[in-house]
């Protein structure tokens, strides 16, 4: 089993938990996860963190190697669970038209659907939301598609993370 980190669980580690300048232990201890094949990036969730512009952007492109950026836009069985996905949000009455555009133009269901191919989890800060929300979350297309999510204290915990 592998994990696969989301766009907001590294945004949030960087800007509240673990900021560059206070806890640069924590960064170093993500590469090493991430060069032993424990962690990964897709390269959805490379291409929204490249798309900024801040310390979070120069420590992708200088610490994670290319060939550790996982391609599933390429990869057939990735792209047939997306498909399956896009299939679940789009005909559920529940979430609203603009709240299914956004959900499907981001990383996260490249996530579920990488997951759901590869039998790995979801490392993310998103959670359930309450009754009546119309908004597609990871946590509830992971769970109707059959795929783990932890927060990043989760992995943290499993992968016996001693910063």
């Amino acid at each position: 089993m592998r994990y696969l980190l989301d766009t907001n669980a590294l945004i949030t580690a960087k800007n509240r938990f673990y900021a560059f300048d206070i806890l640069p232990s924590f960064w170093s201890w993500l590469e090493q996860v991430v060069h032993r094949g424990e962690c990964a990036f897709l390269d959805a969730v490379a291409d929204e963190i490249k798309a900024g512009d801040d310390g979070l952007v120069r420590w992708i492109r200088e610490k994670i190697p290319q060939a550790s950026i996982l391609k599933t836009k390429q990869d057939e069985y990735v792209f047939a669970q997306y498909r399956e996905i896009a299939e679940v949000v789009y005909h559920d009455p529940i979430f609203s038209a603009e709240n299914k555009e956004q959900f499907m133009s981001v990383a996260d269901p490249w996530l579920i659907a990488a997951g759901k191919t590869w039998g790995d989890t979801i490392v993310t800060f998103e959670t359930i939301p309450g009754n009546g929300s119309k908004k597609v979350k990871i946590p509830v297309i992971a769970q109707r598609m059959g795929v783990r999510v932890v927060d990043l204290y989760q992995m943290m915990r499993e992968l016996h993370a001693a910063l």
